[in-house]
This record gives structure tokens, sequence and C-alpha cells, in this order.
């Protein structure tokens, strides 16, 4: 038994299972704050809860990986090996959570490494000034109109746009046999909030639909 335990326990290991231990705590400590920054200054169009575990897991994977390592060069060597074979085909469309990926495996780093006071300190700066930022950052109150209607309804369109808009600047036009797409950057004037402008676009005699994205691409009406 005591040389079962000595295969655990022992000083011969890679790196003790206490400290490997508390190595998993501090990890899943800071990426909570991870997780809590990434849901507190998300301003996308579809907030991802599995993207924001997925951040709290690549941090304790990635601590448990430097464990595994410790000083070893052999098994750094091997892990690396290893990790050649993966492939991610997931196309990241937002680069700030390509930074968020970093700042996980950054975490898990530095805990699996033990600089526990380096990557504390580090967390709670990047979180903090994210938020701040998030927090100040104006946003863009401009959108995009898109009407689709006749070619003889494109004349009215355009003059009810310029009336309707404090700011309107014709971005595309696509004319076919078929119909006329009109591709406007507008903002709205004092006041003019919510879909009641797009309705009376829509109500003009030839237009067969109105949408409103906002530049972020988030769709409105």
């Amino acid at each position: 038994m005591s040389d079962f335990l000595d295969l655990f326990f022992s000083a011969g290991t890679t790196i003790r299972p206490a400290i490997a231990l508390l190595n998993m705590l501090v990890a899943f400590g800071l990426s909570l704050i991870v997780y809590f920054v990434y849901k507190k200054s998300f301003s996308g169009v579809a907030y991802s809860k599995k993207f924001n575990i997925t951040l709290v897991m690549l941090s304790l994977i990635t601590t448990i990986v430097m464990n595994i390592l410790g000083n070893s060069l052999a098994l750094s060597m091997g892990m690396v090996g290893a990790l050649s074979i993966v492939r991610f085909r997931t196309a990241i469309k937002d680069p700030r959570d390509t930074a968020y990926i970093f700042w996980a495996i950054t975490i898990g780093l530095g805990c699996g490494s033990g600089n526990y006071f380096m990557i504390g300190i580090g967390t709670i700066i990047v979180g903090a000034v994210t938020i701040i930022l998030s927090k100040n950052t104006r946003n863009d109150d401009s959108y995009l109109l898109i009407v689709r209607c006749n070619g003889d309804a494109a004349p009215m369109v355009r003059h009810k746009t310029e009336s309707l808009y404090q700011m309107h600047k014709l971005r595309g036009e696509t004319i076919t046999n078929d119909y006329t797409e009109l591709v406007y950057q507008v903002k709205y004037k004092a006041g003019q909030k919510g879909s009641r402008r797009n309705e009376i676009i829509k109500g003009l005699e030839g237009v067969y639909t109105v949408n409103m994205v906002a530049r972020s691409g988030e769709t409105l009406g």
C-alpha cells in the first residue's frame, strides 16, 4: 500500500498533487473573472454562453497540461507532437474572442507554472480595463437601410429616405429586371426610434421589403 501511495504523493512525480490541485483552484477562480468580464462587456449580436464556458475549460485544461509537463523537456516535446495533430476549423468572427482565448490560455500557463501573483494581478487589471472601455465606448447610431422595390418606386423611396433620416448616404444600388434594391447608411433624427420609420417606407406603393441592420450586423426591422 505504501508503494502504491508513493506513486501519487512522492516527490519523484512531476508535480505534487497538492500543488497541482492548488493550481487548478486558482485557475478556476481567475477563469471565473474572464467569464464575468466576457458576459458583462459583450456587445455583439448573440451572446454565446457555450463559448464563455469554453474559456473556463480552456484555462483549466492548460493548467492540467502545465502540471503534466512540469520541468520535463521530454514531456514538453511529446506534448507538442501530440497537439500538432489537432486542427481547429471554427472561424472566429470577433477579434475580441481571440483575445479572450489568449487570456484564458495565459491564465492556465501562469497557474500551471505557479506564478499566482503575476497572473492574478494581470487578470484583475485586464478585466478592469476591459469593462471600463466597454462602458465608455460610444455606440454607433448609424444603420444600414435595405429597401427592395420595383423600379418605379425607387425615386419615391429615395425622397422619403431623405426626409425621414438625419443622415442618409446611398451605399449601394442593385437593379434587376424584377426589382431594385437600395442600400442606405442612415441615422435617426432626435426622438425617432423604433420601427415606425421602416413602416412608413414599407407602406409606399411598390415596396416589397424593408430591412434595418445595425452596423454590428443585428437586424432591427
